[in-house]
């Protein structure tokens, strides 16, 4: 009996080992904009891995990171790149909700002394599932000026989670839509264990109204290129 409990632990510690080695490093893309660059980080949900999309910003004082890798295993690699790259380092890290794709671990970045934001009810949740909650709280709706780059962090109501905020780039015209907003090949809303499914299509009207002039909106997970994403959310949420 013994060996076969030692048989399993041994089992689930090696699949547990091949699943993390099989996730993909993550792609930073071509520049959308001068200063402004999305990344792509890999996770697996429900069996099958998923690219999650997030952005930064250099500035002159620095760079800062809007969302975490979805593997904490890349969060120095992802620092020493954008350092390598742009000469630069990250000053500042902004989450725009409390999954491990988006906040994730913000402990590694406290440490190293890079000041870390989110809302106050963010912190809240991540409080409550015994993570590292931000050093800073975000002050939504109120620009953030950095070394001539601003940016303004947004909460438009409750969706995919009750505490997702966009954030706006009003230089670029682009809005960080984070996971409240779905890529248009998205076949399902994804996981909703913790939306407000409800008030989400308010929501999204709300988003289509304050920032009708964005030239590009970046959804949270796979395709972000072109447009059509926030209409097919509603679609979307529409079926359900």
């Amino acid at each position: 009996m013994r060996k076969s409990i030692q048989f399993f632990i041994v089992s689930m510690v090696c699949l547990s080992s091949l699943i993390n080695a099989q996730v993909r490093n993550f792609v930073i893309e071509p520049p959308i904009q001068p200063n402004l660059y999305i990344y792509k980080s890999f996770g697996v949900f429900g069996g099958k891995e998923y690219s999650a999309n997030a952005v930064y910003l250099i500035t002159k004082k620095g760079v800062v990171l809007f969302d975490v890798p979805w593997q904490k295993t890349q969060y120095q690699s992802l620092m020493d790149t954008i350092k390598k790259r742009h000469n630069l380092p990250v000053i500042a890290v902004f989450a725009t909700h409390s999954h491990e794709d988006r906040a994730g671990d913000l402990s590694f970045f406290n440490k190293k002394g890079i000041k870390t934001y989110a809302t106050a009810k963010t912190n809240e949740l991540l409080k409550k599932e015994g993570k590292a909650t931000s050093s800073q709280i975000i002050k939504t709706g109120k620009p953030y000026r950095i070394g001539g780059e601003e940016f303004v962090v947004d909460f438009l109501g409750e969706g995919h989670t009750v505490d997702n905020v966009v954030v706006w780039f009003p230089k670029y015209k682009v809005l960080d839509g984070g996971c409240l907003v779905k890529s248009k090949i998205a076949t399902d809303l994804g996981y909703t264990g913790e939306a407000n499914v409800k008030q989400w299509p308010q929501t999204m009207a709300k988003l289509q109204t304050k920032y009708a002039g964005a030239t590009l909106i970046i959804p949270g997970h796979d395709e972000w290129e072109g447009g059509g994403h926030v209409e097919h959310t509603l679609e979307l949420l529409n079926k359900k």
